[in-house]
């Protein structure tokens, strides 16, 4: 019979168990025909290892494996499976992960230790230092899948992302950045009256008129602006971004299927759209770029070029610093507080669209349609906000109205 063993607490040892004579405890097993070795300084907790090793043993999934694979490993794994995507969007995949998850603990730890917790203390960080929601999404769109295909091929049992975005996404209200109507027509009438300015008054009229996404406003051509039915099909978008090592434009389909949509053309988008058309020949001494075989760009920059977000924004910035000081120097004139109009982007014109859209419109599927959402709820998000608004407008003359 043989020897009981037992550590220098004269408790028994099991088989394949040992005490080293540093005090670690050791426990040997065999995989792929090599033993391998597990340590803890607590037999306790050694064996919830030795449990965890031989169920990983019997469901063959790959623990050791997974041990000594990192997320940054299994990310490149992943973007390696990835064939037939544009070079665009591999690109944009490639962006995200270097600037906002390579270089975190999280990134570089073994995916076998990763924790529900570690996915959400690195998303409630990127938000802390300023990270918007949409770009977490994507963030999302890429940690989601990694861990999925480690799941897949048996080296993790569950994904720790699961569940992490969508539990922080219903946590945080819609934002409000919308403009109003009021701070809306002044901005615009700020920039027409602007001889330094109104000359961006087409492009932002069409984005709070439209309801477009800017890639899909600075792509667009003449040809797809339809002036006898009054309609503009958007069908692709005008991208600027790092692609393999040069940064440039480049044209993609539109973010989603349902991007493929046609809108109605509104007058006040008309008018911009046609006196735009009617001055083309005159305004430029060179034709419009070609890019992929789209040509003919409705919105190009002073020398003929073509235009991304970038301009866009900071067009809009340096408006609304000159608008804001112009109101902080009346303000002060008229011994009033300044009604400042708040910092936002060519998004926040969308926004504006889509809120001035939810307040006229009760059917989803249309706003879905018109704002070429993938996700319903992302316009039933927009759409209760502008409802709870109402809801807090409409309680306090109850009393008066009855």
């Amino acid at each position: 019979m043989a020897k009981i063993r037992k550590d220098n607490k004269g408790r028994n040892l099991h088989v394949r168990e040992s005490q080293r004579a540093d005090g670690r405890y050791l426990y040997t097993y065999m995989l792929n025909g090599k033993r391998r070795y597990v340590y803890d300084t607590d037999l306790h907790r050694l064996r919830e290892k030795e449990r965890q090793i031989e169920q990983d043993l019997s469901d063959g999934v790959r623990t050791h494996e997974a041990s000594r694979l990192t997320l940054n490993d299994l990310f490149k794994t992943y973007m390696e499976t990835k064939v037939t995507l544009k070079k665009s969007t591999i690109s944009n995949y490639m962006y995200m992960w270097e600037h906002y998850v390579q270089d975190e603990p999280v990134a570089n730890k073994p995916i076998s230790s990763i924790r529900k917790s570690d996915i959400k203390l690195l998303y409630v960080k990127l938000l802390k230092n300023g990270l918007s929601s949409n770009t977490l999404e994507g963030i999302n769109n890429l940690v989601h899948p990694v861990l999925q295909l480690a799941v897949d091929d048996d080296l993790i049992r569950k994904n720790p992302s699961t569940g992490v975005y969508h539990s922080m996404k219903q946590d945080r209200p819609p934002p409000k950045a919308a403009l109003s109507p009021e701070q809306t027509l002044k901005f615009l009438q700020f920039t027409r009256a602007s001889d330094t300015y109104r000359h961006w008054l087409p492009i932002l009229i069409t984005l709070l008129g439209t309801g477009m996404r800017i890639g899909e406003c600075t792509g667009l051509t003449w040809a797809d602006v339809d002036f006898e039915n009054n309609t503009i099909s958007v069908n692709h978008s005008l991208g600027y971004r790092p692609i393999d090592g040069h940064t440039k434009f480049y044209i993609t389909t539109t973010k989603t299927h349902k991007g493929f949509r046609t809108i109605p053309m509104i007058p006040a988008v008309s008018e911009q759209l046609l006196t735009l058309r009617e001055k083309k020949d005159c305004t430029y001494a060179t034709p419009s770029p070609a890019l992929n075989g789209y040509s003919d760009f409705v919105f190009r920059n002073r020398i003929g070029g073509l235009l991304c977000a970038h301009n866009v924004n900071r067009a809009i910035t340096r408006i609304l610093n000159e608008y804001n000081a112009a109101e902080q120097a009346q303000a002060q004139q008229e011994n009033r507080k300044p009604e400042h109009i708040p910092h936002f982007s060519a998004h926040n014109l969308r926004h504006t669209f889509c809120t001035r859209l939810c307040e006229k419109e009760s059917n989803m599927a249309v706003i879905q349609k018109i704002m070429g959402h993938s996700d319903i709820s992302t316009t039933m998000d927009v759409y209760n906000h502008i409802s709870q608004e109402r809801l807090s407008t409409a309680l306090p003359h109850i009393i008066q109205d009855i």
